[in-house]
């Protein structure tokens, strides 16, 4: 029976090496035995946990974010909020608890079969995409927990004028990193505008410009706003790869299919995508800014009040750390919102 590693092999067996963001495409998307077609990654017994699943103040705040943002619109008719990459629905599920609008439709854009059925156990009115092509025209408001991080990303040195190109081939049957110099760099001609000229050592997400692209052309059509939270960098640059497993950092490359591998998003990126497709900006911040601003730590205290046990009190206390500490996801993590062109500003940011 064919797997993950026998697909990439026979490619490379062919061709002689392949490029690192082909490797993690195949290795997350091959549409019988990729990651995020067959796995079930999310919670204690997958591969990692995200910030919905750690503390209900995360979706709740978001959902007062958004709540404040329809307020500012007046919006009387239909709209929709969707939730790109869902996870298990817990992050839209606490979000719906929030929102007090009779004109509200809850959208998943997901392609995991296994977290589809379980979105529909959160949010059982909900509707399901593969594409956002496919969501009706309705003023929306886009939300991407993670989800930037996921594309698949190209990986370069540079030394002078020189530019070499990150790939995979084989020794002695194991995946092992080569470079290959680019001979043609024409598709390096606007890196300029969010990779350091110092960079010796950067990399590009393939996928972002399509998405930012999709999503600005969505809402510059049909109104609305869009917020990500994602793990990453502005003015910087490195080797960001990485991988996990069971709750683990494995090889990036040793268990494709088997672990979710993933990349820190360039925010510089971001914002040079906002302007470039014609949308407004804010951010990014950091996250433990971001919740504080939104009353993360009103929201805590009158959950503590219902609670009569203070091992309860103490766990959401923790779990709220773990979102904004210092030394947890606070600073790492950084949240950004692109919104059509108006003069309503979103809270949260400066």
């Amino acid at each position: 029976m064919k797997n993950i590693k026998d697909i990439i092999k026979e490619n490379i067996k062919k061709r002689g090496e392949i490029s690192l963001s082909e490797f993690i495409d195949i290795a997350m998307n091959e549409p019988n035995y990729g990651y995020y077609i067959k796995q079930k990654p999310i919670g204690s017994k997958g591969d990692f946990i995200t910030a919905p699943e750690i503390s209900q103040i995360f979706g709740e705040i978001i959902g007062i974010w958004i709540q404040d943002y329809i307020q500012k619109l007046s919006l009387n008719k239909d709209f929709q909020i969707i939730d790109l990459g869902g996870g298990r629905g817990t992050l839209l599920k606490d979000i719906s608890k929030v929102i007090n609008n009779k004109n509200v439709n809850y959208i998943f854009i997901d392609i995991n079969s296994n977290l589809i059925e379980e979105q529909r156990k959160s949010i059982p009115n909900c509707k399901h995409f593969k594409n956002i092509s496919e969501i009706p025209n309705q003023p929306s408001i886009f939300v991407g927990n993670e989800f930037l991080d996921v594309f698949p990303i190209k990986q370069f040195k540079r030394k002078g004028d020189v530019f070499e190109e990150v790939f995979i081939t084989l020794k002695n049957d194991n995946f092992i990193f080569c470079t290959k110099k680019l001979e043609d760099i024409s598709s390096l001609q606007d890196i300029n505008n969010y990779i350091p000229k110092e960079a010796d050592f950067f990399e590009i997400n393939t996928k972002i410009e399509e998405k930012i692209s999709e999503i600005a052309k969505f809402i510059n059509n049909n109104g609305g706003i869009s917020l990500f939270i994602d793990y990453g960098y502005t003015n910087s640059y490195g080797n960001s790869l990485q991988a996990i497993k069971k709750h683990k950092f494995v090889d990036p490359i040793s268990f494709p299919g088997e672990s979710d591998i993933t990349s820190h998003v360039n925010f510089s990126h971001i914002i040079y995508l906002a302007k470039k497709y014609n949308l407004n900006y804010f951010g990014p911040v950091p996250q433990r800014d971001f919740f504080l601003r939104m009353g993360a730590k009103l929201r805590l205290q009158s959950l503590k009040e219902t609670l009569k046990n203070n091992k309860d009190k103490k766990n959401l206390e923790n779990d709220l750390n773990r979102i904004i500490g210092k030394e947890e996801m606070g600073l790492l993590f950084k949240v950004i919102s692109l919104s059509e062109k108006n003069k309503l500003i979103p809270e949260g940011f400066d």
